[in-house]
């Protein structure tokens, strides 16, 4: 048979109402009062039947009534998403979409918080949230995040608090308010006609006489009253009465060793065996106890109320009293301190067997057996930590990661390094594996971590090495039969989208196209959804890259969509949609959205996650500056993507090239570009060879050589594959016609760029054109035929505001000669006309001459005009 599907089984639920069950109409009046105001607080200490009498009111009242058991929340995430889930899964339709959608990431912040708030505020019909257990939670942002939504006073959710203490939610501000009814032990304690009540229901032959001393010696405290009938010898209760007595604590532990010592030796023992567990079922606990009535036994410890119910919405599971458990568990460990490590290893089989590898990662850690831990990590649950679910997998790890800060192993070292990686802190995570490395042994646990680790390393600060480390992974797990490795086929998707992210970078376009495809797909069927996004972002990417921007708008529009709604916009995975987002919007001039998208992803991914996103990143933000005319920012852009480069390593060829023509680019706009551009045009015709010849060509335009324009760009096919940069080549073509007089020629590339750019709606390639493009299109518009509307938006674009027509002035666009040019770089400086002639060797004539051709080719009258003009058309 295969293996079952991994999953992960939720935990806590509303108990059923036992028989036998003496209800409380005082509690059920103060209750119906209490959810006509925002907040009730049922509080008294262990024991008093709180939750059974919240539960008994709830099974009767026509409320929608939503379960959260306070005792599994372990943060703020935890606790938020309990509620969401709770909400969602109660009665009635008391959500809204807003919340059902809601599955906040591990980044889980006060944005994804006010978005679960906002939508609590909202629901559609009146609903009550019950929390059990709520003493149990410590965290000061849950309180004060709990406080923040009853400061909101939502109109249609109310609150009821269980919990044992006073709750730290300035209950006395909301009491005087008239927001708050409270619920203590008075009301919870039996009177004596419901202590007569349960006695009588309990089949126990008592006197008034004898209910006198039992309310008398109990108070009414219901476990007591419990207790005291269970732990008596039923043929003499009067002197199980004589025998009871004690302060709380000392009465509770005296009579639950009473419980264990009346019932059957068999049963007593399935007790103490199965109290390991918390709740428990009938598998389980017969692979705990080897009883194959272990369902009977369940059953039986219901009925005779021995401290146990049955969960009304896990069916077929259980749950011991608190304080019964923590008894059973401490003669546990008494009467045979060596049998809880083997108990804890058979949960841990049946929980791994039965698709929850966290809860059994939780009991291999009680069992302290490291090893087991890290094998059952490797090969059943590593694909969990790019889950939601990594968080609850860290936290069951927490005890081999305390243990290694005491004395390390190897697994315990590799435990530590995945639960690193989930917490982002990747320099220890690569410490820890490292150092596991030198002293595992060859077994598969090991090295499929380490691999993983060092996979995860290269991502961040060795891209050049990802292929390879992806690769490394995947050889490992093909090498090992299916049979040992049930994670093998989310360990594929793993290495399979990290190689090809890799081969991205490398710029082998059409071999990461097919592997991504693959990871999103299967990915996405998986369930593993974050690793689809991070695949349907590369891909997006590529996109962008082949130039198929309004693809590109559509995907990302639709994956943040997602993104948002599910409270995941801070994920590392989603660092290269942002970077594709702004690429894309960079394309099209949409330089406000292009700058968001790039604040976006530099501000919710972790610092260098995925190296190779921030680096595309930072290249748009390089970018959107240049276009700006912006050299301050394109400065500060450029250091920091300096930075990123070299916290990423060795870069792989199409990020090193890619990331080289940016910080040119900056280069060519401040006019110092000559050391950085390349003398010749490399060979190839890929991407980064596209992104290189351009920038050549830029760089020819801007230093007055456009002949070799053309000997740059070469054949126009070479740029077919990547129709932006195509369009740019057919812009830069037709500017250096231009300046070389060859209208006809220039008319026809500009009629090029415009057929490649208008259906994706690229306007960057002719805001990179410089000066002369607004008068090529202008003369495009009024010879042309075709795409008139997008010629008038990308005029607009250039004129940033409406269409202004630019005057046919041929002396405005003449050329300056060798000489003039050599007269026109001292026009910035004090000399004046007979000292530029005496420095040139020339005439003082023949330098007024030059100056006033130089004045009427640039359509100026003034020096100081010739100047300005002269630096827009960067010929200064």
């Amino acid at each position: 048979m295969g293996q079952p599907a991994l999953q992960v089984v939720p935990g806590g639920g509303r108990p059923a109402v036992p028989p036998g069950f003496v209800r409380r109409p005082r509690v059920a009046d103060a209750l119906n009062r209490g959810v006509r105001h925002p907040l009730t607080v049922v509080c008294a200490g262990a024991g008093y039947g709180k939750t059974l009498a919240v539960a008994a009111w709830a099974s009767k009242t026509d409320q929608h009534i939503a379960w959260l058991v306070a005792g599994g929340a372990s943060g703020l995430r935890s606790f938020w998403l309990g509620v969401v889930a709770a909400i969602t899964d109660a009665d009635g339709d008391s959500g809204n979409a807003a919340l059902a959608d809601l599955t906040p990431g591990v980044e889980f912040g006060s944005a994804e918080l006010e978005r679960i708030l906002d939508a609590l505020c909202e629901l559609r019909a009146d609903t009550v949230l019950v929390v059990d257990d709520f003493h149990t939670i410590s965290d000061p942002e849950v309180i004060a995040s709990i406080s923040e939504l009853l400061d909101r006073r939502p109109s249609t959710l109310r609150l009821v608090l269980i919990t044992r203490t006073e709750p730290p939610l300035r209950l006395r501000r909301r009491q005087i308010a008239g927001d708050l009814v409270e619920i203590g032990a008075d009301e919870l304690a039996f009177t004596r006609p419901e202590v007569e009540e349960f006695c009588r229901r309990a089949g126990a032959d008592v006197s008034s006489a004898d209910i006198d001393v039992i309310v008398e010696k109990t108070a009414g405290w219901p476990a007591g009253l419990r207790l005291l009938l269970l732990s008596a010898d039923r043929g003499d209760l009067h002197e199980g009465l004589r025998r009871f007595g004690g302060k709380q604590r000392l009465v509770a532990a005296y009579l639950l060793e009473e419980v264990l010592d009346h019932i059957a030796p068999s049963d007593r023992k399935f007790l103490l065996a199965t109290s390991i567990a918390d709740p428990i079922n009938a598998n389980l606990a017969r692979a705990l106890t080897g009883r194959a009535d272990s369902g009977t036994v369940l059953d039986g410890l219901v009925a005779i109320n021995a401290l146990t119910v049955q969960l009304t919405d896990r069916e077929g599971w259980y749950s011991y009293h608190p304080l019964l458990r923590e008894l059973l568990r401490s003669r546990l460990d008494a009467e045979n301190p060596d049998i809880a490590a083997p108990l804890h290893r058979k949960a841990a089989a049946w929980f791994v067997g039965a698709g929850d590898p966290i809860e059994g990662l939780r009991h291999l850690g009680l069992a302290a057996d490291w090893d087991q831990m890290l094998t059952v990590l490797a090969t059943v649950a590593v694909p969990l930590i790019l889950s939601p679910h990594a968080p609850a997998l860290v936290a069951a790890m927490s005890p081999a990661t305390v243990q290694n800060s005491r004395g390390p192993t190897v697994a315990t070292l590799l435990i530590a390094a995945v639960a690193e990686f989930q917490r982002g802190d990747f320099a220890a995570m690569h410490q820890n594996a490292m150092a596991a490395k030198e002293f595992a042994d060859e077994g598969l646990p090991a090295r499929l971590i380490i691999a993983l680790c060092e996979m995860v390393h290269a991502r961040i600060s060795r891209l050049a090495e990802l292929v390879d480390r992806g690769a490394a992974v995947a050889t490992i797990v093909r090498s090992v039969p299916s049979s040992e490795l049930p994670s093998a086929a989310g360990l594929l998707l793993i290495a399979e989208n990290a190689r090809g992210i890799g081969l991205m970078h490398r710029g082998d376009l059409e071999a990461a196209s097919q592997i991504l495809a693959v990871c999103r797909d299967r990915a996405a069927g998986a369930g593993i959804s974050l690793m689809a996004i991070a695949a349907s972002a590369y891909l997006t990417i590529i996109d962008v890259i082949h130039g198929a921007l309004p693809a590109v708008g559509r995907q990302v529009g639709e994956v943040l969509a997602t993104v948002d709604r599910r409270g995941w916009s801070r994920e590392p995975q989603v660092t290269a949609l942002y970077a594709a987002a702004a690429l894309m919007h960079l394309e099209r001039n949409e330089l406000k959205l292009a700058e968001a998208a790039v604040e976006r992803g530099c501000r919710g991914s972790r610092t260098q996650s995925d190296a190779g996103a921030r680096v595309l990143l930072e290249i748009a933000a390089v970018r959107i500056a240049v276009v700006r005319g912006d050299v301050f920012a394109a400065r500060e852009a450029r250091v920091r993507l300096t930075a990123v480069c070299a916290a990423a390593g060795a870069l792989p060829d199409l990020l090193r090239r890619w990331s080289h023509v940016a910080m040119t680019d900056v280069d060519l706009m401040e006019g110092a570009a000559t050391d950085s551009v390349l003398v010749e045009p490399p060979e190839g015709d890929d991407y980064a060879a596209a992104l290189e010849r351009t920038l050549l060509a830029q760089f020819y335009l801007r230093t007055g050589h456009p002949e070799e324009v053309f000997r740059v760009l070469g054949n126009a096919a070479r740029f077919a594959p990547y129709r932006v940069i195509a369009a740019k080549a057919a812009v830069l073509g037709a500017v250096a016609a231009h300046m070389l007089r060859r209208d006809s020629d220039a008319l026809v590339r500009i009629g090029e760029a415009i057929a490649l750019a208008e259906p994706v709606g690229a306007v960057r390639p002719f805001i990179v054109g410089g000066p002369s493009v607004p008068k090529l299109l202008e003369r495009y518009h009024v010879v042309g035929e075709r795409n008139q509307r997008f010629v008038e938006h990308v005029l607009e674009q250039l004129a940033d505001g409406p269409r202004r027509p630019i005057e046919d002035d041929e002396s405005a666009d003449n050329h300056l000669t060798e000489r003039e040019l050599a007269v026109l770089r001292y026009l910035p400086t004090m000399y004046k006309a007979a000292e530029i002639a005496a420095d040139l060797f020339v005439s003082v004539n023949t330098v007024k001459t030059h100056q006033q051709s130089i004045y009427r080719k640039l359509g100026v009258s003034t020096r100081r005009a010739a100047v300005e003009r002269a630096r827009e058309r960067n010929l200064l």
